[in-house]
């Protein structure tokens, strides 16, 4: 497979079910592109880039995203005709006084001077936050705003007559949200739920009210639940509701949870799988199973539509006991679990083959059940490929999950190098190892390799590599590397010296891992200074250090930023561990 084809695949978002029958987006690369078409009964109707298909007064609306996003509307017989326009459009949906739109105006001024005093005043994919989330609504030719402010509203539900809100406005900064109740006469708003986390919301046609998330404020590791908030109730499905199961498609899926009648659908994960659950009556049931990632579904209170991932494939279709490919020719390679005391896999391509062992972000996400195009890859390119869920990941209950905090690089490493062993003892594997991961991982890449020279060669890419700069430069790093590091005050004498103390930067003299960092130069959540002190500080200690950029790109250019970077990287990752992994000694320089 050349890196150029890698990503020659379609993914499925956006599934609806309406009357007019089952509705879904397919997303592809085309040149430097992304492209999207509605599907109708598995045939498209629209191309371009059109997506979040919706019936409302028997039009067809969507979402049309080019240099800004516009909402269209479309009769059976009629022609589009545009309806806004918005800088970007999150969610629509039908009120008894028009359509709510959950959006961002169209920021006109981009260079002019910023002013702000508040610590979160840029966020990763949006930059500087000149404008905010808004709930509008559009009443005939009248477009106002309803719900807005130095706030982000995160998520809105309604029955076309009562509306709830998601908001950060309880603590912006850190990011904690709140449901809310809203008049959307005046603004009003009444609180309904506690702070912390509100992932997605809904309601039913009686204006009952639930949500996926928890109440336990900044807590990274805390499992999410669906919470009925005006009935003091909540539900567990399977370890979390949600999931965290990582994947690099690029089909934009969150969670979702599906109020019809007394049924209440979410997602739920267990371990590296991620599955449908029923809750009605008090009870919590399975709908789907098996080893598979859910992705999107929509369930109408009769029919049940659903994608996943697979190892094998990026996306299927499931509904009404049919499946739906949109990449009949692609299969990829099959992964083996490996036994080890954490979850884990391997797709082994040769007991003599160079092996490369991945490690997640997060910490709190997860690999399992997905496909993983950069998987797939190096496996097509000869080399063997782990991945694991060690102290920290989702999926094992909270407990596990809540294992790494106060100590990156401690219980966390220990079990990845036992998990090698392990797999190395299993498939009998004799080749080199190389180490590579992103955010999280890409600081286990760094830190591993200060602790450790069993590897031949690392990537470390959107990386980590002092906790405390991070502090003052991450959209989020003044809470969030606190609260991971077990303390309260990051600015504290004793509180930087373990900040210090869990940096890579700090054993950075024992390094010898010849090593690739790679970085967009948008990353606001893990900043490119991280990449530059790590490489000045190896370049000056006589290590092979090789530092790559991505002008424009953020924190997820590895699996939504511009298709030709996506693709130069992993040419690059592909030359780095094929020189080092494959070509005898490496040497310094």
């Amino acid at each position: 497979m050349e890196p150029s084809k890698a990503y020659s695949y379609r993914v499925i978002s956006d599934i609806r079910l309406e009357r007019l029958g089952l509705f879904h987006v397919e997303t592809w690369i085309q040149g430097n592109s992304y492209f999207s078409s509605i599907f109708l009964e598995k045939k498209p109707i629209t191309k371009g880039k059109e997506s979040a298909p919706k019936i409302i007064n028997d039009e067809l609306y969507y979402i049309k995203t080019e240099s800004s996003a516009k909402l269209i509307a479309q009769g059976i017989y009629g022609e589009p005709r545009e309806v806004l326009e918005m800088g970007k459009i999150m969610k629509f949906d039908k009120h008894e006084k028009g359509i709510l739109v959950l959006g961002e105006e169209v920021v006109k001024e981009k260079d002019a001077p910023f002013v702000t005093r508040k610590r979160k005043y840029r966020f990763d994919g949006r930059g500087l936050l000149r404008s905010r989330t808004s709930l509008y609504l559009l009443e005939r030719d009248k477009f106002r705003k309803v719900l807005g402010g130095d706030f982000d509203v995160t998520d809105f539900a309604t029955n076309g007559k009562r509306v709830v809100v998601a908001t950060s406005e309880p603590d912006d900064e850190m990011n904690i949200q709140s449901v809310f109740e809203l008049d959307v006469n005046n603004g009003d708003t009444k609180r309904l739920a506690g702070e912390g986390l509100v992932s997605s919301l809904a309601m039913n046609l009686r204006g009952d009210v639930v949500y996926i998330g928890h109440n336990r404020g900044k807590t990274p590791w805390a499992v999410k639940e669906v919470i009925f908030p005006e009935e003091g109730k909540s539900y567990m499905c399977g370890k979390t509701c949600g999931s965290y199961v990582l994947t690099d498609v690029f089909d934009g899926s969150k969670d979702r949870v599906v109020y019809v009648n007394d049924e209440v659908i979410s997602m739920g994960q267990e371990g590296g799988s991620t599955n449908l659950f029923r809750i009605v009556d008090g009870k919590v049931e399975r709908m789907t199973s098996g080893n598979h990632v859910v992705r999107f579904f929509d369930y109408d209170g009769v029919s049940l539509a659903y994608s996943v991932t697979t190892p094998e494939k990026p996306s299927l279709l499931y509904h009404e006991e049919g499946v739906y490919d949109p990449n009949p020719e692609l299969k990829g390679f099959s992964p083996v679990e490996v036994k080890s005391e954490i979850q884990g896999w391997g797709i082994i391509t040769g007991e003599g083959n160079p092996t490369i062992l991945f490690i997640h972000g997060g910490p709190h996400m997860a690999y399992g059940y997905s496909y993983f195009t950069e998987f797939q890859f190096f496996a097509s390119q000869g080399f063997n490929v782990l991945y694991a869920n060690p102290a920290g990941s989702q999926g094992y209950g909270e407990e596990f999950a809540r294992r790494c905090v106060g100590n990156w690089g401690g219980e966390d490493m220990r079990q990845l190098l036992q998990f090698l062993n392990d797999a190395k003892k299993q498939f009998n594997l004799s080749g080199k190892f190389g180490v590579t991961g992103g955010s999280y991982g890409g600081f286990m890449t760094n830190w591993i390799v200060t602790q450790t020279d069993v590897f031949s060669a690392a990537v470390s890419e959107r990386s980590i590599s002092n906790l405390v700069s991070m502090c003052g430069t991450s959209d989020i790093g003044f809470w969030f590397n606190a609260v991971e590091s077990g303390i309260e005050d990051p600015w504290t004498e004793e509180s930087i010296e373990k900040l210090t103390k869990m940096s890579p930067i700090y054993y950075v003299k024992r390094v010898k891992t010849p090593i690739m960092l790679i970085h967009g130069e948008d990353d606001f959540r893990c900043p490119v200074e991280q990449a530059e002190q790590f490489h000045v500080a190896l370049r000056s200690n006589n290590v092979e250090s090789v530092l790559v950029r991505y002008p424009g790109e953020g924190h997820e250019h590895a699996r939504k930023g511009k298709p030709e970077n996506m693709v130069h990287r992993l040419s690059k990752k592909l030359e780095w561990f094929e020189e080092h992994l494959k070509k005898g000694d490496s040497s310094t320089s």
